[in-house]
Order: structure tokens, then C-alpha cells, then sequence
């Protein structure tokens, strides 16, 4: 192998070294995050679905993304919607959320789940 190949393979070594240890992922579960909610229908095919994301931790959440589906009678899936809850979701309590979407009107029942979330860190990084 040339010096230059060497080199090279180095460069590439320490630029994955640097991103592996970067890149530390840990699964959060939203075990402790439940959604209340209720909907609106606002005129003619638009619907706002509005409630509360209550958090059951001893750690606050932020970021937490809630998304929306609409199903027909035969459990199909036939408008869609997602959006941030506002702010940080405290330990043991409450924030608010709404997501406004267009909606053919047939929907018969509706999902709401948390689709992501980040625990706030107290490393104060």
C-alpha cells in the first residue's frame, strides 16, 4: 500500500471514528405520554383537532410531535395531520396542543398518538 493510500485509510479511520462516537442513540418509549382530544369540524372540509398531551414522567419532554388520522367505517385511513405541542410538556403535567387539517367529512372515528418526543436532558447540554 502507498503512503498515500495510507493516509488515506487514516483520514477515513479518524473521521468515523469522530462521527461513531457522536451518534449515541438511546429509545425513548411514550409509555408515559397520553393524548386527550376532542374535534371541530370549521365549514366545509377543514377540521381542528385540539387537546392535551399529559406527561407521567419525573422528566419534562419537548419536541413531542402528535399526529392525526382520520378513518372512514371500513378503517381506512382517509385524511392525515401532525403537528408540535406547544412548548415543554412538564413532569407530571399538561400541554396543549392543536391540528388543524382538510377533512373530506366522512370520518367516523380518529387516531391521535404521539408520533415522536425528547426527554429534556439535565446533563445542561
Amino acid at each position: 500500500m502507498s503512503a498515500r493510500s495510507w493516509l488515506v485509510a487514516a483520514l477515513i479511520w479518524v473521521a468515523l471514528g469522530s462521527t461513531v462516537d457522536a451518534q449515541t442513540y438511546t429509545p425513548q418509549s411514550s409509555a408515559r405520554l397520553t393524548v386527550s382530544f376532542t374535534t371541530e369540524r370549521v365549514g366545509s372540509g377543514r377540521v381542528i383537532v385540539f387537546g392535551d398531551v399529559r406527561n407521567g414522567a419525573n422528566i419534562p419532554c419537548e419536541r413531542v410531535i402528535v399526529s392525526v388520522e382520520g378513518h372512514d367505517d371500513g378503517g381506512r385511513v382517509i385524511s392525515r395531520g401532525r403537528s408540535y405541542v406547544f412548548g415543554v410538556v412538564p413532569s407530571r403535567g399538561t400541554s396543549p396542543f392543536e391540528v388543524r387539517m382538510s377533512s373530506p367529512g366522512t370520518e367516523k372515528r380518529w387516531r391521535v398518538e404521539i408520533e415522536s418526543f425528547q426527554y429534556v436532558s439535565s446533563s445542561g447540554n
